[in-house]
């Protein structure tokens, strides 16, 4: 694989391995990591009415976005400012009001207090000052994303250079959603995330996928502005796997999402955490039906075969994760020439600690 250098030197040390069972330094991470950061939550086309929400959680943190009666998609933590109850469920759902599931208090869709049994409004209690709390939304690409962060880069700074890279492959807006599906597994979200910035395990964990991409047809670099981790992808023909045709390009953005583009698909997959020890992935999918036609590929079997992928390296990530706790394993060595991506995704996470309060 081509790969940029990462210059001389002693091999780069990997991440402690109690910084993948830790809840003391999940803590942390949840703070200096998930609250900054821009988060995936949904589609656009989840959101196309008023009143349509989508409803998740944010590294322990519930918040959902709704389609406001004004049109705008507005975002909020999933907090009654009574006594905490939840306004909505998980998931996507459709409502014409936001009524707290615990005593009812009613608020409308930009987030004010309407109605709160028992309690005067304007005597009893000021509506302005018990508004929901705000989440950041915005969108890309068909895509619905939220920021804790009130202080945090707008969404466009925070994608950089995906932006552009983006331009040279089919849009969502232009393709059809063809399926989703997710998975849970016992394994550190950063174990995960170390697999998926190197193609070093390829060969040995994915024989569908190895057989498709060859050393010398793919190149990977970290990419500063945006923070991600580029794999510049040339498929090969394989009766193997048939699905991968002519030049993709994935994408690891720090800290949990993964964008595969493709001549005639897109997915794309969020990697959220379960605590210090568990994740749950899920994967959408659109393509070009006309182009995946005229190439004789079923959306179906690009599914199936993403499927298979996720399923192995969840697979090898479970195994890495009962050796992290084992308590032999403490810290290894990196080797630059085929873990740059890795080595990359530590420094961030490294980073993103030092710098937190």
């Amino acid at each position: 694989m081509n790969h940029q250098s990462a210059g001389h030197g002693a091999p780069p040390e990997t991440l402690p391995a109690n910084w993948y069972h830790g809840d003391e330094h999940f803590a942390r991470e949840r703070r200096a990591i998930f609250w900054t950061n821009w988060m995936l939550i949904g589609r656009i086309e989840q959101l196309a009415r008023p009143g349509d929400y989508v409803s998740d959680d944010i590294a322990g943190w519930p918040v959902f976005v709704i389609r406001s009666k004004d049109g705008d998609l507005r975002g909020f933590h999933n907090v009654c400012r009574h006594r905490a109850g939840p306004l909505v469920g998980d998931g996507p759902g459709r409502c014409n009001m936001l009524r707290c599931r615990y005593h009812g208090w009613v608020y409308d869709t930009e987030g004010t207090l309407h109605k709160a049994p028992g309690l005067d409004l304007g005597s009893d209690i000021d509506p302005a000052e018990f508004s929901l709390y705000p989440v950041r939304v915005d969108t890309w690409n068909g895509l619905v994303f939220v920021c804790l962060d009130p202080d945090a880069r707008d969404l466009a700074s925070w994608l950089g250079d995906i932006v552009d890279i983006a331009k040279d492959f089919p849009a969502i807006p232009d393709m059809a959603f063809t399926g989703e599906f997710a998975h849970e597994g016992r394994a550190n979200w950063k174990a995960y995330s170390d697999n998926s910035c190197e193609g070093y395990h390829v060969g040995f964990v994915h024989k569908g996928l190895g057989a498709t991409v060859s050393d010398d047809k793919i190149d990977i670099r970290p990419y500063e502005n945006g923070r991600f981790v580029g794999f510049d992808v040339t498929y090969e023909a394989s009766a193997v796997d048939p699905t991968r045709h002519g030049r993709g390009f994935w994408i690891y953005k720090f800290p949990c999402l993964l964008l595969h583009f493709g001549e005639y698909s897109f997915n794309c997959e969020r990697v959220k955490p379960l605590g210090a020890r568990g994740v749950h992935l899920s994967r959408w999918f659109w393509c070009d039906p006309m182009k995946a036609d005229a190439l004789g590929i079923s959306p179906d079997d690009a599914i199936a075969s993403s499927r298979l992928v996720m399923e192995e390296d969840l697979g090898i990530c479970e195994a890495v994760q009962r050796n992290l706790e084992a308590g032999i394993y403490q810290t290894g060595r990196m080797a630059p020439s085929e873990e740059i991506g890795t080595i990359y995704f530590q420094r961030l996470v490294r980073e993103a600690l030092d710098a937190a309060p």
